[in-house]
């Protein structure tokens, strides 16, 4: 069996001398500051979030009567982590099939 140092790889760009570890905020989505595939190519999504945002799409294709969505996660839960996620799908439609499946 693997160690969890062998299982656990960084990516290199955080070695760089020019990496930012940045906290994304729901304003950057709004003024257009996200790459949507470097997003989704650096952000695992996890079996939650794919339910959010097949069930957000839903209610935007008036498919479904539930307009609300109760995040309950602390502080660093991945709330805002998923409004960004839902906001550049609905901005990138091409990348939606590829990030949430069919």
């Amino acid at each position: 069996m693997k160690s969890l140092e062998q299982l656990c790889n960084p990516r290199e760009s955080i070695f760089e001398e020019d990496y930012k570890d940045t906290v994304l905020d729901i304003t950057n989505l709004i003024d257009g500051k996200i790459n949507a595939r470097d997003f989704f190519e650096t952000n695992y999504v996890t079996d939650g979030m794919r339910t959010l945002l097949r069930e957000g799409f839903r209610r935007f294709a008036r498919r479904s009567e539930k307009s609300t969505f109760l995040l309950t996660q602390s502080m660093g839960g991945g709330k805002t982590h998923n409004m960004i996620a839902l906001g550049l799908l609905a901005q990138n439609p091409e990348l939606r099939d590829e990030v949430m499946g069919p």
